[in-house]
Parts: structure tokens; sequence; C-alpha cells
């Protein structure tokens, strides 16, 4: 059947599969196990030492963890970058233009007017929080 060095190798090749089916939820961490485990595999496999697997699978796991990690994580982290038209997010305004979940309307805001739309049906001055941006229309309900 399979030993411990074969193992390893299907065992790290499942388990970056299944980072890749996930499309990359666990922030490539499967993906580079998966790898460590190939390698102590394959090394070991040249060497025809159990030992020689686990040592090197241990040791790349450790260094992963240690110095890889933080530096992966610096590299794949997404930050989000807030604009201006964010500050309109749970703001109070006025319907100046009735609003229908079929057809958006107009919402003025302090002294601008937002296209906005809603889920509810809405006739114009009432009053309105802002729940949402989609593109450049606010998502908007009725304060009651």
């Amino acid at each position: 059947m399979f030993n411990l060095d074969q193992s390893f190798i299907v065992i790290g090749l499942l388990i970056a599969l299944l980072e890749l089916l996930l499309g990359g939820v666990a922030g490539f961490d499967l993906v580079l196990v998966g790898t460590i485990l190939m390698l102590g595999g394959l090394i070991g496999g040249v060497f025809g030492s159990t030992y020689v697997t686990l040592g090197v699978s241990i040791v790349l796991g450790i260094a992963y963890l240690w110095f890889g990690r933080a530096f992966l994580r610096k590299k794949i982290v997404v930050i989000t970058k807030h604009t201006n038209i964010d500050k309109l997010i749970g703001q109070k305004g006025l319907v100046v233009r009735s609003i229908t979940p079929d057809t958006a309307g107009m919402v003025r805001l302090e002294d601008e007017d937002w296209r906005a739309s809603s889920e509810e049906i809405l006739f114009e001055k009432d009053k309105v929080k802002v729940e949402s941006i989609e593109g450049v229309t606010l998502k908007v309900k009725k304060i009651k």
C-alpha cells in the first residue's frame, strides 16, 4: 500500500486542491501546508527515510508559521480604502422624487440630491436613512 512518503504527497495534493476548490478562502494557507507535506514526502522518498520525511515537514512547517505566514498575509491582504461617499452611510435625508422597488428616485442629503432605491415604496417628503451604497445609487430605508 502507501508508505509514509507517498501518503504525505497524496495528502499534500488533496489539501492544496481543497484550497483551490474553496477559492482561496483560507488565504492560501492550505496550499502552502499541502506543498510542505509534498516536499517532505518527496525529499523523504529520495532518501528512503521516514525520519527525513517527518523532519523536513516539521522544519518547513515551523519555518512557515514563524516567518512565511506573516510575510504572506502582508502580500495578499486587501486593504479597503474608504472614500468620501462612505460618509453618506447612516445619514438621514428627504425623498424629493418618489421611489418604488422597480424605479429609482431622488433623495436630498444636506444640500445635494442623490439617486436612491429602496425595497419599499417611498413618497416625496418621506424621511429616509442611507443603509448602503451600490455603485452610484444609495440604498435607503424609511425612518418610522
